[in-house]
């Protein structure tokens, strides 16, 4: 239910925490979200719900709207906590409320609702890597490139049953879809380019200094991070 009148209530589910040596201006995972979603507009409340950590929602309708976050996690992998995610998602779709899944958040989604994730053999996916979108979508046209900060090694290799494709890209073919009155893109909206450069030092010893550095070099000026969160901001109302 909406916390007030006109005002519309997203549920915000957590898949992680903030690393604790991550040097960031933002006091939790949950701020990137909140941020992104309220932009200084008073019709949107963010509440968000560590469900990695246990804090669950009592149920779909503790809210309007739904995020499922990034995670250091994999779909695949399966922490004890994602097959009920998966669930209250099928709950949320059942419902038809306005979803949103971003980068693991994506992933899950279509995993819940009958797709498939996979680790990619080419390795990590770092940084705005060339995508295109498909269709119109974010205020680009078929055929543009859309430029997003990354983050991930698994992507979706088979999408749930119905999804549009919006975006693809020849190192993740199924970059955003969308079905009804659900969305999932594998980039990080949430992220700005200084918080990608913070999470870049976290990654570098495990993706090595040449994948961190090439991703870092080819970051352009202006990203199409703006347009991506006003087109979810849409989407949740």
């Amino acid at each position: 239910m909406s916390s007030a009148a006109g005002t519309i209530r997203v549920g915000v589910l957590l898949c992680d925490d903030l690393h604790e040596e991550l040097a960031t201006d933002w006091a939790s995972y949950f701020s990137l979200f909140e941020n992104l979603l309220t932009d200084d507009r008073q019709d949107i409340e963010a509440v968000g719900f560590r469900v990695h950590a246990g804090e669950w929602p009592e149920t779909p309708a503790s809210a309007d709207a739904w995020v499922v976050t990034g995670s250091r996690a994999s779909v695949h992998e399966a922490p004890e906590w994602v097959a009920p995610l998966k669930a209250f998602v099928r709950s949320i779709d059942e419902r038809e409320q306005p979803l949103i899944g971003v980068c693991f958040g994506h992933q899950l989604i279509q995993a819940a609702l009958g797709g498939e994730t996979r680790r990619s053999s080419m390795g990590w996916h770092l940084g705005t890597y060339a995508v295109e979108c498909e269709v119109a979508f974010a205020g680009r046209e078929a055929g543009d490139p859309l430029a997003l900060l990354a983050v991930h090694q698994d992507q979706v290799v088979a999408p749930a049953p119905g999804f549009e494709r919006l975006a693809t890209s020849a190192q993740c073919p199924w970059y955003a879809m969308r079905r009804g009155r659900t969305l999932t893109i594998q980039g990080h909206p949430e992220f700005d380019q200084a918080f990608f450069a913070a999470i870049m030092e976290r990654v570098r010893p495990r993706a090595g200094d040449a994948e961190v550095d090439a991703a870092l070099e080819t970051l352009p000026a202006q990203d199409d991070t703006p347009a991506v969160r006003a087109y979810m901001r849409e989407w949740v109302r």
